[in-house]
């Protein structure tokens, strides 16, 4: 795990940039994993200009999404697949034949979550996986609890996470959301970790003791060898 410090969200954003620029050079058609919410933004907002200035650079890349809300009502702005949309995979023209989602409106979440791991065992590993820090130290919609799952699942949502800013705006109760698991996100061949944003401190303080705790699904990161934690600085 290489800790990467930079002074302010900008710089941060360029470096995840970097990173992934490197690589869709070195491998057109590698698989992303794109995470919602604020922390990758300014990533994917320079994904955009370097599409932009070279249209053809991410016309082979596929995409899975990371994970989404369960319960939300349809096209609501809450969905993490709104967001991923608007952020990027409409900016960058990414086709649906190209991504791998799960659906929000699912009547059965747990068979598509079954869909979602049967489609991505197709594609093959993850060739980088974008994830955020949950306040509670989760990764993707992988929570604190005694046991961690492996696949892609339904996963309960703990009360830290339904308290959480963006969560109490929704306007309906969430119990639930449908994520990939922890085989998926450690198979990953690369991992940009980004760390930003209020009430992240306490969980990036434990992450750095080095022991791995079920409590701390980020912790499992360590068992990882090409993890990069990208901080904000003026953040945490």
């Amino acid at each position: 795990m290489k800790f990467e410090f930079c002074p302010d969200f900008e710089s941060m954003s360029q470096k995840g940039a970097d990173y992934v620029h490197l690589e869709v050079a070195k491998n057109p058609s590698l698989l992303f994993c794109v995470a919602s919410g604020g922390s990758p933004a300014g990533l994917y907002k320079l994904m955009h200009q370097k599409h932009e200035k070279h249209p053809g650079f991410f016309n082979r890349m596929r995409v899975v999404k990371l994970d989404e809300w369960v319960g939300l009502p349809a096209g609501s702005d809450f969905s993490s697949e709104k967001d991923v949309q608007n952020k990027l995979l409409q900016k960058i023209e990414i086709p649906d034949e190209r991504y791998l989602a799960f659906n929000d409106q699912a009547e059965d979440p747990e068979k598509e979550c079954k869909r979602v791991d049967a489609a991505l065992q197709e594609e093959g590993n993850i060739d980088i996986c974008i994830l955020g820090l949950g306040q509670n130290g989760h990764i993707a919609l992988n929570e604190p609890a005694d046991k961690l799952q492996i696949d892609c699942h339904v996963a309960k949502l703990t009360d830290q996470t339904l308290g959480s800013g963006m969560i109490e705006k929704v306007g309906v109760p969430l119990e639930y959301g449908m994520t990939l698991g922890m085989k998926a996100i450690l198979d990953s061949k690369m991992i940009l970790l980004f760390i930003t944003g209020k009430g992240k401190k306490e969980a990036f303080e434990k992450l750095q003791n080095k022991e791995i705790n079920t409590q701390l699904p980020v912790s499992f990161l360590w068992l990882h060898p090409n993890v990069h934690v990208l901080v904000d600085e003026s953040s945490v």
